[in-house]
């Protein structure tokens, strides 16, 4: 993936309403001020197979992981869980109607898990949720 790619990533969760305008999407950093998201990408082998035409059908892993309130009021907590199960939903709803990120040769986007908290302070967590992108390159 590329810096455009990166970019169409952001446009899309922006533009699908799945994170607030109001809130910052980096790219390999995540600040310690509720609430902010990071593109944070996995280390995996991007060749998932090749055809015999030399296209080849990749994937691109990433943590979608966010800096947000947390503490004691189980409403807080509730909303900052249910934030992830409807990401989920939303990406699986958009991927069927092919509502898909700008990205040359894309074929889905999916969540590989339902989000979880990765490290807590007593006012701030930190939530990490896996994507992934599948799509096709020609050499």
């Amino acid at each position: 993936m590329n810096n455009d790619d990166l970019k169409a990533i952001r446009e899309y969760l922006y533009d699908n309403k799945i994170i607030d305008e109001k809130n910052k999407i980096n790219v390999d950093f995540l600040g310690e001020e509720p609430t902010e998201f990071s593109i944070v990408p996995v280390p995996v082998d991007p060749i998932v197979e090749t055809y015999i035409n030399g296209i080849s059908y990749r994937q691109y892993q990433f943590q979608l992981l966010s800096c947000q309130e947390y503490g004691s009021d189980v409403m807080t907590n509730l909303s900052n869980s249910s934030f992830y199960g409807e990401l989920y939903e939303k990406i699986e709803k958009l991927n069927k109607e092919r509502t898909l990120p700008n990205i040359k040769g894309i074929d889905k986007i999916k969540c590989l898990d339902n989000g979880a908290i990765q490290s807590a302070t007593p006012n701030t967590a930190r939530y990490s949720i896996l994507m992934q992108i599948l799509y096709y390159k020609e050499v």
